[in-house]
C-alpha cells in the first residue's frame, strides 16, 4: 500500500492557532480515530495509558502453588511517520467558493516550488455553495473533476454562501458528507478547509455552525483532513482583524474591506496553513 493509501485510513482534524497576539503562527495537529467525536479526550486517554493492560491480582492458588509471574507487557513500538515529507511528485487539485481563490493560487505556487504538480489553473465558483445546487451543482462538478484529473491531494473550501441560508443542519451534513464521499479514492487525501473568522457580523454568527458540520463529517471519514482556519485568521482571543503578522512578524492586510474575502497575502496564509497540516515538521 502506498504512503498516501496508508495515510487515508486515518482521520485527521487540524487545529491552527495564532499565538501571542497573533505575532507567531503555530500549527497544532491532533490525530483522532474517526469514530471518536471528542479529540481532546482521545489524546488524553492515549497519552495517559496507551494500550489497555490487564493487571494480575497476587494470591495463592487453591493447591497452595503460587501463581506464575505474569509476562511483562512490551512497550509499544512508535509508529513511523508514513506521509511523504513534501508535495514532491504529488498531483494537487483545489477549488471552492470565492473565499478560496487566493488560497488556491498561493497553494499551487507553493506546491510547484516544492516539486508537486497542480493539475490545472486556479479557479473558483462565485456565490456558490452546497445548499443551492440549483445555482451551481458542486456534486456533479466534483465528480467530473475527480474523474478527469485524478489528483493525489484534493483541497476544497466552501460554506460562506451557505452559512446564512441553511435551514436544516442535518440536511446540510448529508450534503457535505456526500461531497466528501465523491472526492474519495483509495490513496487520495481530501483536505476540507473551514471558513475563516469573519468581519461581517451576520457571517461571524453563522459560520461556526457550518464549520462544526465540516469537522463532524470529516471525523467520520479517514481520508478527510479538516483544517480550521478560524483561529488562523483571528487574534489570539478569537477576534477578527483585517491585518495580521506573517511568519516574519510583518503586518499584512489579509482581508478586503467587506470582512469576508482574502487578499493575496491572506490566501498565502491559508495555503501555508494547509501545507503545515499536510506536512507537519518533525
Amino acid at each position: 500500500m502506498s504512503a498516501l493509501a496508508e495515510f487515508s485510513h486515518r482521520s485527521h482534524i487540524v487545529s491552527l492557532a495564532v499565538i501571542g497576539s497573533a505575532a507567531i503562527l503555530a500549527v497544532g495537529v491532533s490525530v483522532v480515530e474517526h469514530r471518536d467525536p471528542h479529540p481532546r479526550s482521545s489524546v488524553a486517554l492515549a497519552s495517559s495509558g496507551g494500550s489497555r493492560v490487564s493487571l494480575p491480582v497476587p494470591g495463592i492458588a487453591f493447591d497452595g502453588t503460587p501463581e506464575p509471574t505474569p509476562t511483562p507487557v512490551p512497550t509499544p513500538t512508535p509508529v513511523p511517520r508514513r506521509f511523504p515529507a513534501s508535495p514532491q511528485g504529488l498531483r494537487l487539485w483545489s477549488d471552492g467558493d470565492s473565499t478560496s481563490y487566493f488560497m488556491t493560487d498561493a497553494l499551487f505556487a507553493e506546491w510547484t516550488a516544492r516539486g508537486g504538480t497542480p493539475v490545472r489553473g486556479a479557479d473558483y465558483k462565485i456565490s456558490s455553495g452546497l445548499w443551492r445546487d440549483d445555482f451551481f451543482d458542486w456534486p456533479a462538478y466534483i465528480q467530473s473533476e475527480m474523474a478527469i484529473y485524478d489528483p493525489d491531494v484534493a483541497v476544497f473550501m466552501i460554506g460562506a454562501n451557505d452559512a446564512n441560508q441553511v435551514s436544516s443542519y442535518d440536511d446540510y451534513a448529508a450534503r457535505v458528507g456526500h461531497v466528501m464521499d465523491l472526492m474519495y479514492r483509495e490513496g487520495r487525501v481530501v483536505v476540507w478547509v473551514g471558513q475563516p473568522c469573519m468581519g461581517n457580523a451576520s457571517l461571524a454568527a453563522t459560520v461556526p455552525a457550518v464549520n462544526r458540520v465540516f469537522q463532524e463529517q470529516a471525523a467520520l471519514r479517514p481520508w478527510v483532513l479538516y483544517v480550521d482556519t478560524w483561529s488562523l485568521t483571528s487574534w489570539s482571543d478569537g477576534s477578527y482583524s483585517q491585518y495580521l503578522p506573517d511568519e516574519a512578524g510583518t503586518d499584512q492586510m489579509l482581508r478586503y474591506a467587506d470582512g469576508i474575502h482574502f487578499t493575496g497575502a491572506g490566501g498565502r496564509r491559508l495555503a501555508l496553513g494547509v501545507l503545515a497540516a499536510l506536512f507537519p515538521p518533525g
